[in-house]
C-alpha cells in the first residue's frame, strides 16, 4: 500500500484539481483521489488487516472515488487467493456442464451449457458488486449466478459501471448493445435500476461540490 501527492513526487499541477493523491497495491495505479481519501485507504486497510474486501463489508461511506479504489484492490486480492494466485474457470455450472466459458475480469465467467447459461462471480469478488446487484442474482456452490436471459445484464452493467470490463470489439454497435442492457434492466430489475440511478446522481452531486468545499479551506 501506498499513498504519496504529487508534491511528495516533485511535481505540482498548475491548477489544483482537488485530485492531489493517489492510492496504489503492490506497486500498482489503483486511481487518483484526495489526500483525505488516501490517508482513509491506508488507515481503513491497516484497520482491517489489509483487507479491501473486508473495509468494503464493515465500513459504509466511502467518496465514490475511494470505493472505486478499494474496488480494484479486493479483486487484485481475490485473485491471488485462489490456488496459484488464479481463478480457474468453472467446470460445472446450476445450468449444466459447462461447454464454454469467457473470463470477463478475475473471478467472474461467462459460461454456457448444453441448454442454457448466464454469469459466475465467485464469491471472493462479490464484494465489488454494489448489494442491490447482488440480489438479483442467487448463490450456488461458491458463486453468485446470473441467469442469461434477464439477470446477467445487471452484472455486465455493474462491470461496465466500474470499468472491470469493455464491450468487447466483436461488437460493432457497441452503443446499440449498451442500450438493450440498460432496457433489460428496466425491464427486468427495476428495483436496481433505481438503486444504480440514485447512486450515480449522489456521486455526481458528491463531485460537483467538492471543488467549492476545496475552495472554501
Amino acid at each position: 500500500m501506498l499513498a504519496r501527492s504529487r508534491k511528495e513526487a516533485g511535481t505540482m499541477p498548475r491548477k489544483r484539481t482537488g485530485y492531489d493523491a493517489a492510492c496504489y497495491y503492490d506497486g500498482k495505479l489503483l486511481g487518483r483521489c484526495t489526500k483525505a481519501d488516501s490517508d482513509a485507504y491506508t488507515l481503513l486497510m491497516n484497520a482491517c488487516g489489509g483487507e479491501a474486501a473486508r473495509v468494503l463489508r464493515e465500513y459504509a461511506y466511502f467518496s465514490p472515488e475511494l470505493k472505486a479504489i478499494l474496488e480494484k484492490a479486493a479483486l487484485m486480492q481475490a485473485d491471488r487467493s485462489r490456488t496459484g494466485g488464479m481463478f480457474h474457470a468453472p467446470k460445472s455450472s446450476p445450468w449444466g456442464e459447462v461447454q464454454n466459458c469467457e473470463t470477463l475480469c478475475p473471478g467472474v465467467f461467462l459460461v454456457s451449457t448444453a441448454s442454457h447459461g448466464g454469469t459466475m462471480v465467485a464469491n471472493e469478488v462479490a464484494a465489488v458488486l454494489s448489494p442491490a446487484a447482488k440480489k438479483c442474482g442467487f448463490k450456488d456452490r461458491g458463486y453468485i449466478c446470473y441467469e442469461e436471459d434477464a439477470q446477467e445484464s445487471v452484472v455486465l452493467r455493474e462491470l461496465l459501471d466500474k470499468k472491470l470490463w469493455k464491450i468487447p470489439d466483436r461488437i460493432k454497435d457497441k452503443g446499440q448493445f449498451e442500450e438493450k442492457l440498460n432496457q433489460s434492466i428496466r425491464q427486468y430489475h427495476p428495483e436496481y435500476w433505481r438503486a444504480r440511478q440514485s447512486g450515480r446522481e449522489a456521486a455526481e452531486a458528491a463531485r460537483s461540490t467538492a471543488p467549492a468545499k476545496e475552495a472554501a479551506r
